[in-house]
C-alpha cells in the first residue's frame, strides 16, 4: 500500500523589497443566520479598504462558506477575483463535503499543501480530515516538508481551522467557537502529543500557527494568542461578535508583527498579546498584621494588563468585596489568622493562578491614648489605628503633621453609630516625630508619636 503525499509548491511571489504582508481570516462566511452565500459582507468591505501593494496573499482559515455548494464556492472565487487577491484555503467543518473537497483538489491538488513566499515556508493543514486533529497522513506530510525545508527558512507559517491546541487544560475556559472548546478537544486533538513535538524539534526555526474557529458564536472570543518555546499560537475570526476581525501579519526582515483589523470602525482592538489568559498577579501589598476589629484596610496587586476583573477569596473573619486590583477589607473581632487570595480574570479566556497573603492578628498592641473624648489611638510596628466612638451618624476629621508642621495626611471620615476605625500604614508617613489631630464636633484629640 502506497501513501501519496501531495506538496504543491508555488513560486515565490515577487516583491520590491524583503517586507510583505499577509491577511488571515477565520470563519469568513460570517454569521450562521447570514443570507450571504459568499464571504461575510463586512469582511469584504473592510478588505477593499485595507489592500495595498504590500499584501501578498489572503489566508482563509476555514468555514469559508456557510453551505458548501457550487454556488457558494463560485461566489467566493468571484469576490476574491474582483479584489485581485491571491488566496489560500484551509478546510473548515462547514466547507467539508464532496463539493468542498473537489474545490480544494482543483485549486491546490489536496486539502493540505505547502509553498513559499520569498524565503518563508507556508503549510496548510486540514484539521477536519481526522476530526479536530491532524491525520496520520498529514503528520507524515508535515514531517517530510519540515525535513526538506531550506536551512535558510527560519520562519514557518502553518494554517488550519479548529483551535486544536485548546485540548490543553490551561485553555479549559477559553471560549472559542463551540467545536474548538476544551471539552470537545481534550479527548480528540493530537496537537500536544504529536504536532507540537514535531515543531519544537527545530528550535532554530520560529513557527507561527493560525486557527480560525473563533468569532462565530455570540459568546465567543474574537482572537487568541499564546507562545510556547519557538511556537506562536494565534487565532482570529468573525461572524457573531462585536469585535469581529481579521489579522494583518507584517513579515519583516527581522521580525513578524500582528495587528487585528476590526470590521467595525467603531471598535478598537487590543494588541494581539492581550487575547490570552492573564498572568498570575505578583505579591499582594497590604498589612500582614492587623488589629481586629478593624475596617477599611486596603490591599492591592499591581494591575495585570489584560485582566478584565479580579477574583478575591477571603478566609473566615475577613469581609470585603471587589472585582478590581484593590480591595478594602474588614477584620472581625475574633479574627486570629487567615489568608487573602486573588487571581486575575480575562473574560472569555479564564483565570490566572492565585497570589496569596497570610494575615495575622497583632497581639502586641499599645494604646497611645485611652478614650479621650471618645477617641483611641493604637500603634504597632506597621500601622496606626484610630477608633472613634459615636452615638449618631457624624463627621470627623483626621490630620497628621510632620515635625516641621507640614500637613502630610488630611482625611474626612464618616462615622456610623458605634465604633468606626481608620488604619494608616506607618511607612506612608515617613520617620520622625508626627503630630496627630483627630476631631469630631467640639471634641479633639492631639497626640504626638515618634516613628522609626
Amino acid at each position: 500500500m502506497f501513501l501519496l503525499l501531495i506538496c504543491i509548491c508555488f513560486r515565490s511571489l515577487a516583491q520590491t523589497d524583503s517586507s510583505y504582508t499577509i491577511f488571515v481570516a477565520g470563519h469568513a462566511y460570517g454569521a450562521h443566520a447570514g443570507t450571504n452565500i459568499g464571504l461575510h459582507p463586512p469582511f469584504l468591505a473592510k478588505l477593499k479598504t485595507s489592500l495595498d501593494s504590500k499584501v501578498s496573499a489572503l489566508f482563509l482559515t476555514g468555514d469559508i462558506v456557510n453551505q458548501s455548494t457550487n454556488e457558494s464556492w463560485a461566489q467566493v472565487e468571484q469576490e476574491l477575483l474582483n479584489l485581485r487577491l491571491r488566496s489560500y484555503y484551509s478546510m473548515g467543518n462547514h466547507d467539508n463535503n464532496p463539493i468542498g473537497l473537489s474545490v480544494f483538489i482543483k485549486k491546490y491538488g489536496s486539502t493540505y499543501y505547502s509553498f513559499t513566499i520569498q524565503n518563508e515556508l507556508y503549510i496548510i493543514l486540514n484539521s477536519t480530515e481526522s476530526d479536530r486533529s491532524i491525520s496520520p497522513a498529514q503528520l507524515q506530510f508535515l514531517d517530510q516538508v519540515l525535513k526538506q525545508a531550506d536551512t535558510q527558512q527560519k520562519r514557518i507559517f502553518v494554517f488550519f481551522h479548529e483551535v486544536i491546541w485548546n485540548s490543553l487544560e490551561k485553555y479549559k475556559l477559553v471560549r472559542s467557537n463551540s467545536r474548538s472548546r476544551y471539552e470537545y478537544m481534550v479527548n480528540i486533538s493530537n496537537f500536544w502529543n504529536q504536532v507540537f513535538p514535531m515543531l519544537t524539534a527545530y528550535p532554530e526555526k520560529k513557527f507561527y500557527l493560525f486557527a480560525g474557529d473563533v468569532g462565530g458564536n455570540p459568546d465567543a472570543i474574537a482572537a487568541s494568542y499564546d507562545q510556547w518555546q519557538n511556537v506562536s499560537l494565534i487565532s482570529s475570526g468573525m461572524g457573531e461578535v462585536k469585535d469581529e476581525n481579521f489579522l494583518k501579519v507584517n513579515v519583516l526582515p527581522d521580525t513578524v508583527t500582528f495587528k487585528l483589523i476590526p470590521l467595525d470602525d467603531g471598535i478598537v482592538m487590543h494588541p494581539i498579546t492581550w487575547y490570552n489568559l492573564p498572568e498570575k498577579p505578583d505579591q499582594i501589598n497590604g498589612a500582614i498584621y492587623v488589629i481586629p476589629p478593624v475596617s477599611a484596610v486596603r490591599y492591592e496587586v499591581s494591575p495585570i494588563s489584560n485582566a478584565t476583573a479580579y477574583h478575591w477569596i477571603l478566609s473566615g473573619g475577613i469581609t470585603g468585596s471587589s472585582d478590581s486590583s484593590a480591595i478594602n477589607l474588614s477584620f472581625n473581632t475574633g479574627f486570629q489568622n487567615g489568608n487573602i487570595v486573588v487571581s486575575a480574570v480575562n473574560d472569555g479566556f479564564g483565570e490566572s493562578d492565585s497570589a496569596v497573603l497570610d494575615v495575622r492578628a497583632d497581639n502586641t498592641l499599645s494604646s497611645k491614648e485611652e478614650n479621650v473624648s471618645g477617641f483611641k489611638v493604637f500603634q504597632n510596628h506597621q500601622f496606626l489605628q484610630f477608633a472613634i466612638n459615636s452615638e449618631v451618624v457624624a463627621n470627623a476629621q483626621l490630620r497628621i503633621f510632620d515635625q516641621m508642621g507640614r500637613l502630610i495626611l488630611n482625611e474626612n471620615l464618616l462615622l456610623n453609630p458605634g465604633v468606626t476605625t481608620k488604619t494608616v500604614t506607618i511607612n506612608s508617613l515617613g520617620q520622625g516625630l508626627i503630630f496627630i489631630e483627630l476631631s469630631k464636633g467640639i471634641s479633639r484629640l492631639i497626640q504626638k508619636i515618634m516613628l522609626h
